[in-house]
């Protein structure tokens, strides 16, 4: 079976919902596409994937819903594609909040209720102390905005910003790294100086207390624990090759580092007090905290197989695993929402927003038509796969 056969099966079997026959596609072609072998196409994979296209989409539905269905099960297992349609419009947040998400190259602001708001033209974006600003970056310009976009200071570096955090508690400190060097502005814009070198693109992470304590990764591949202030430095780890993330778990007791070959979870003091190797062809990323600090959340990928997981660690019990959610292709940058009740987690190759139920064993719901809603009056779909959810209020 060809590309164009299977194409002309999903259109036959579909019946007249359009909408539902794109849906099946999409997945359909994604998972392909992350599954494609290097030698010539086997009749019986596009086969395998026309059946599924045919359950994704609505045919067959009842198969595919019941849970000791063999097709049903084969499609949830080599697919990731859920029980339930996923509901084609984006409502209300389940658990409140406003979300910050980017898309190509703007960033959004999405309200409790579902409205969204274009901020402009940025490459990245986080959350001030209790939402009540947004810094966000493209090129070498760092701009503080309001909720409705208004920019309320903005200043510009000759290298490229990676990544920038509002410091909190008082937000009375910014940290931002341009190129390969790590600055440190007041939180009105003003009083900008260069701080240390750093791994460029590592964001900083502040240690979420009134101390203005800055965990961020040196050129040395160090971690670095230091007080901006004063410029004293707290600790320094031994060299982590190649780290692309810290974060702070939410009582400031722990920080997670991750590197391309494991996870290291480090108490206050700089010490390691567990890790987990991460296999060759392995990539983890996006490490999330739960608001009670007792899950991190991370996104594994795995490069040979196409396909990607959801898992929560336990720090408490040496980093220990449980996969929430697989599927083909990548996912996004995760975010729990403000109650720790659900975990949003970003689909391209479905075109879906996942919310999913960590505490009734990864239960989700689904929206899709993602990128159309992120890309009213572009010339082409732009998906949102970068999130941060943050409180209700500014």
């Amino acid at each position: 079976m060809t590309e164009r056969e299977l194409r002309e099966a999903l259109r036959g079997a579909g019946g007249e919902d359009a909408a539902a026959r794109e849906r099946a596609w999409r997945v359909v072609r994604a998972a392909y596409a992350d599954h494609a072998p290097s030698r010539p196409r086997r009749p019986w994979i596009l086969g395998a994937l026309a059946a599924a296209a045919l359950v994704a989409g609505g045919v067959g539905a009842a198969a595919a819903s019941s849970p000791d269905s063999g097709v049903g099960s084969w499609v949830r297992d080599v697919l990731g594609v859920g029980d339930h349609e996923p509901t084609p419009a984006l409502g209300a947040l389940p658990g409140g909040g406003r979300v910050l998400a980017q898309a190509g190259g703007s960033a959004w602001l999405v309200s409790s209720d579902g409205t969204r708001r274009r901020l402009g033209a940025y490459a990245g974006a986080a959350w001030s102390p209790r939402g009540r600003f947004v810094l966000a970056w493209r090129r070498g310009t760092l701009a503080a905005l309001a909720p409705d976009g208004d920019v309320r200071w903005s200043l510009s570096r000759p290298a490229t910003i990676g990544a920038a955090r509002w410091g909190p508690v008082d937000g009375f400190r910014v940290a931002y790294v341009a190129g390969s060097q790590l600055r440190i502005v007041n939180g009105d814009g003003m009083g900008d100086r260069a701080f240390a070198a750093t791994l460029p693109h590592v964001a900083p992470a502040w240690r979420p207390d009134a101390s203005r304590l800055l965990a961020y990764a040196g050129r040395d591949t160090r971690v670095r624990l230091v007080d901006v202030d004063t410029g004293r430095r707290l600790w320094r780890t031994a060299p982590l090759e190649g780290v692309s993330s810290l974060a702070w778990s939410p009582g400031g007791r722990r920080v997670l580092v991750t590197t391309p070959r494991a996870i290291v979870l480090l108490d206050a003091r700089g010490r390691r007090v567990a890790s987990r190797r991460v296999p060759r062809g392995v990539l983890v990323q996006s490490p999330a905290w739960s608001p009670d600090g007792r899950h991190v959340a991370v996104v594994r990928r795995s490069l040979a197989a196409g396909r990607s997981a959801v898992e929560l660690l336990d720090p408490a019990r040496r980093l220990r695993s449980t996969v929430l959610f697989a599927g083909p292709g990548r996912f996004g940058t995760p975010a729990w929402s403000p109650d720790g009740r659900r975990l949003l987690v970003p689909w391209p190759a479905a075109d879906q927003w996942l919310f999913l139920r960590p505490r009734d064993g990864g239960r989700v719901a689904a929206v899709g038509e993602i990128a159309a809603q992120f890309s009213p009056g572009a010339a082409g779909p732009r998906f949102a796969d970068a999130v941060a959810w943050c409180c209700a209020a500014g």
